[in-house]
């Protein structure tokens, strides 16, 4: 299982058709992304608003790539002038406009683009970019291109921010009716605090924030009770144990260099 691991981690994020696997998953078990989502999107905007609030405003644009069910896009709305969401998935960008119209939303943009393949469309466009669960579905070959494109898309001055998995856990299966071996959650590639201090220096980042445990969200979630419990873990586990936390990583970075754009050829 090592050897199949170690090929299957390595392979880049164009082996699989995304846009094919998300029209799918996106739309008919929404709900359930829905749900799962939920929370890793209001944990990285709620770090975003503590630590990232002097790049907020209705005089700055924000841009959500792989949107999902635009959770994010919702929260946003009310601290940002101008809204664009990227997504791979056609079907999912049409269901999800569609969504937001219903409920009232307005001045939301939704456009399908691939972050893979440079858009032009969006040269020069954004104070923030946003990429929720998405670093772990790239490869160290898939980077390079990756943060480019990033970098194009921001404007001078502008910040990358996100967050992703704490040393995820690969969990593959084989396909009963061909004999593939898949990793079930796409994921390609595993971080933790210091492997992503390192990716994104290496492109060209500086790291306004990185953490793995967002302490001002998870203390307001529950009981009483429970968000002491959470405050005593926090203190425990960070301060005096030293241990890290498998929470998901969140991150604010601002780009060192703006790279031209890929070439076409």
């Amino acid at each position: 299982m090592k050897s199949i691991e170690r090929k299957h981690v390595q392979q880049s994020n164009r082996d699989t058709d995304w846009a094919a696997h998300y029209d799918y998953y996106e739309v008919e078990l929404r709900d359930m992304y829905k749900t799962v989502s939920r929370r890793q999107n209001e944990s990285h905007f709620e770090m975003l608003k503590h630590r990232g609030a002097s790049f907020m405003g209705k005089d700055k644009s924000f841009c959500e790539i792989g949107f999902s069910a635009g959770l994010t896009l919702r929260l946003a709305h009310k601290y940002f002038g101008k809204i664009t969401g990227l997504d791979i998935s056609p079907r999912n960008v049409d269901y999800t406009a569609r969504e937001l119209e219903s409920e009232g939303y307005s001045g939301i943009e939704l456009y399908v683009s691939n972050l893979m393949d440079y858009d032009e469309r969006f040269e020069n466009c954004f104070d923030v970019i946003s990429f929720i669960h998405g670093l772990e579905h790239f490869s160290s070959d898939d980077y390079p291109l990756v943060f480019e494109n990033i970098k194009r898309y921001l404007k001078p001055g502008g910040v990358f921010t996100g967050a992703l998995p704490f040393r995820n856990t690969f969990k593959f299966r084989m396909c009963p009716k061909c004999n593939h071996v898949f990793e079930i959650d796409g994921h390609v590639s595993s971080h933790d605090i210091q492997s992503l201090t390192r990716l994104f220096r290496d492109h060209g980042f500086d790291i306004i924030y990185i953490g793995n445990y967002n302490i001002h969200y998870s203390a307001k979630q529950g009981s009483i009770i429970r968000r002491a419990f959470k405050l005593l873990y926090f203190f425990l586990f960070i301060y005096l144990l030293k241990k890290p936390i498998k929470n998901q990583i969140e991150y604010i970075v601002k780009s060192t260099s703006r790279n031209k754009a890929p070439s076409s050829e």
